[in-house]
């Protein structure tokens, strides 16, 4: 994908985002929790500095294809090769989504998506950091087929970019575009964890592949949205690992050495016969469903959204300078935001290393002010930086955290 166009894209995703909360209030109708968002976007922020360096080792191979084994050579300049790229790159969409959702080791990278219990336009930017690696091989047909790279990521990006309007509540049924595109409605159904909706409505721009191999389900009530099993935490690092962790978990239970490989190939309603067999999903009682919540201070919630802010305009200059900048820099400008987004789900959920960690960080921030002064950075620049971060220091002293009391949960689980 062009981190530079998704960088563009950016401003209009946090507009819209405001517009739907701005909605929502004036109908009050809760759809957004600062809590939930905010963990939503930060597993999009720590996704798109982690793509910085991932980007690279996953086109490449993309590259050598084109190079060594196209088998034609597509130019760019026929709009019948436009409109056909656009229609390959979804169709390979659809088989990396449906496989992300029935290969254990996939689902436990995209699992990442489906673990907000809410559904609006935050929800379309919670991105797994290592789901770019596994969707690459999807499309590397392509290359062989001979679409030209730029063609390719062209496509993708758009693709990628059509995507996030279809995650709102506030758009009811499209009429006609219902199962020929990909509509609120549509994935909304996707969300869901009611049995009749798992593991549906899998395209990305058309719901004709969804059609054409049997997986469409049109929406009748409004799903349960999260994943059958919940992640419970507002951590975006947790949010990462969790999925690994119960797949490792598992394998070190089962006796068997077959079973203990076929964990991480099978799909997630599989379980070895030694830890229960197959696994029903079961049918959510509505009336007693809870969402995970917790409280903090309003203190600290301010603090949060304050470094939000900073963090997503550090993040929006990463991925426009990325080319620009030194391996070093990258890496170290990255790790600052990833610290970021780990730092305000601790403080979210009370953890006692969450302020040390944020005092940390602004240490290391101001580091790399200084160090982006010697490389003949702007003055005013590194002055807001400066700024911004013993501005931020004070902020977080006269936060008091709250250790949080999280809800009662009452879905059954698998």
């Amino acid at each position: 994908m062009d981190s530079r166009l998704i960088a563009l894209a950016i401003p209009v995703f946090f507009l819209l985002i405001a517009v739907e909360a701005v909605v929502s209030r004036v109908q009050k109708v809760r759809r957004y929790r600062l809590h939930d968002t905010l963990a939503s976007l930060g597993c999009g922020i720590g996704e798109q500095v982690i793509v910085a360096f991932t980007a690279t080792l996953a086109f490449v191979g993309y590259l050598f294809l084109e190079k060594h084994a196209a088998l034609l050579h597509i130019g760019t300049g026929s709009v019948v090769a436009w409109v056909l790229v656009f229609v390959v790159v979804d169709h390979q969409f659809y088989w990396f989504h449906r496989a992300s959702h029935r290969v254990n080791f996939m689902w436990a990278g995209h699992a990442v998506h489906h673990q907000s219990e809410d559904y609006n336009l935050s929800t379309a930017l919670r991105q797994s950091w290592i789901e770019n690696l596994l969707a690459w091989p999807f499309y590397l047909p392509m290359a062989i087929v001979g679409f030209p790279f730029a063609m390719f990521a062209t496509a993708s990006t758009l693709n990628t970019l059509y995507q996030f309007w279809v995650h709102t509540r506030l758009i009811g049924k499209l009429g006609p575009a219902e199962g020929v595109l990909n509509t609120p409605s549509s994935h909304r159904v996707h969300h869901g964890v009611d049995p009749k909706y798992v593991d549906k409505n899998y395209g990305g721009m058309f719901m004709v592949w969804d059609r054409l191999y049997g997986t469409y389900t049109a929406e009748e009530e409004e799903p349960i949205y999260g994943t059958v099993k919940p992640l419970r935490s507002w951590s975006p690092l947790w949010a990462q690992i969790d999925g690994w962790v119960r797949l490792w978990t598992m394998a070190r239970a089962t006796s068997r050495f077959g079973d203990k490989v076929r964990v991480w190939v099978a799909p997630p309603d599989w379980r070895p016969a030694d830890l229960g067999g197959q696994v029903i999903i079961p049918e959510v009682d509505r009336g007693a469903y809870r969402k995970y919540d917790s409280e903090a201070s309003s203190a600290v919630d301010r603090y949060v959204v304050s470094q939000f802010l900073f963090v997503a305009a550090g993040t929006s200059a990463i991925m426009w300078f990325s080319r620009a900048m030194s391996a070093p820099l990258l890496a170290v400008s990255s790790g600052w935001v990833l610290v970021a987004v780990v730092g305000w789900g601790g403080l979210f959920e009370g953890r006692r290393w969450a302020v040390p960690l944020e005092v940390a960080r602004h240490a290391a921030g101001l580091g790399i002010a200084f160090t982006l002064q010697r490389l003949g950075t702007p003055p005013p620049i590194v002055g807001a930086m400066v700024v911004a971060t013993v501005v931020s220091l004070l902020f977080l002293a006269t936060s008091a955290a709250a250790r949080p009391v999280p809800s009662a949960q009452s879905r059954s689980t698998l």
